[in-house]
């Protein structure tokens, strides 16, 4: 009679979904199979270890984005994600950071205030475009600007809360022009595009915040604007890395891109201008 297998013996149940374990990580929900330990020392001790996990990741991926943005890219449309921070994540810490650091400026409030001394000559101007041919259009904007000069922390809050929302907005619409100036690059879709305009967002992001930053120390603040000449820079090697063009097409799309951009934020800004305007009224 031959000879049979001993059976392995069963393992404990998944705490999270009572899955029989097979293994340290539960094959149905992903969980741990560690025995969870009600103490502080354990909660300090799984904070710790996740803060370092994700600082090595966070950091890690920063270095590869100020210096190798299209190996990030790359790697990240090839599959190899674990050890980075997901695009999509790293452009909301970056939409955070760069609110938050913007809060911390110089406030819009006296620009509005300033307002209420020329609001004579901004109505006449109003109604000058408007009243011949929208005299409705003219009231409604008399009305709600003048509230708006009025109240100008109502306009900045209303705005702040807003921006964020509308900066979303710029995703698409960056994705959608890179896909217009890459018409016939089967190898690079929407996706890629998508992808590339959360990396490259996320580091003019990044260095417009540092850039604040700086900005508010008196000693280097004169010299802070010369940081932003790194955006062309880090975009022409970003494009060329990526869609590997030659350096004049990467000038020319990177032209065409620019101009697209302005024409996409000036558009944002205009809505969320209206829409500020609307909400305050």
């Amino acid at each position: 009679m031959a000879d049979t297998a001993p059976e392995a013996p069963e393992g404990p149940l998944c705490a999270n979904c009572a899955t029989r374990l097979l293994g340290p990580y539960c094959h149905a929900c992903g969980q741990h199979r560690e025995a969870h330990h009600r103490s502080l020392r354990h909660l300090m001790a799984e904070f710790l270890e996740n803060l370092t996990e994700t600082d090595s990741r966070l950091w890690r991926t920063l270095s590869r984005l100020a210096l190798r943005p299209a190996r990030l890219t790359r790697d990240y449309i090839d599959g190899h994600r674990v050890a980075e921070i997901p695009p999509l994540r790293l452009f909301l810490v970056t939409l955070v950071l760069v609110f938050a650091v913007g809060s911390f400026g110089r406030s819009n409030h006296a620009s509005f205030v300033n307002l209420k001394h020329d609001a004579p000559h901004i109505e006449q101007e109003i109604n000058g475009i408007t009243i011949n041919h929208h005299p409705g259009l003219s009231h409604w904007l008399r009305d709600h600007v003048g509230h708006a000069v009025e109240n100008p922390d109502e306009v900045v809050r209303t705005m702040r809360e807003w921006a964020e929302r509308f900066a979303f907005l710029l995703l698409p619409l960056s994705a959608l022009s890179l896909k217009l100036l890459f018409p016939l690059r089967r190898d690079a879709t929407l996706y890629d595009h998508m992808i590339f305009t959360l990396h490259s967002l996320s580091f003019a992001g990044m260095l417009i915040a540092l850039e604040m930053v700086l900005n508010g120390l008196p000693i280097i603040s004169s010299w802070t604007g010369a940081l932003l000449l790194l955006l062309p820079i880090h975009l022409f090697t970003h494009m060329r890395g990526l869609y590997q063009i030659s350096v004049l097409g990467t000038l020319v799309r990177m032209a065409a891109l620019g101009m697209m951009t302005l024409f996409s934020f000036l558009l944002i800004m205009s809505a969320l201008s209206l829409l500020s305007l609307a909400l305050i009224g």
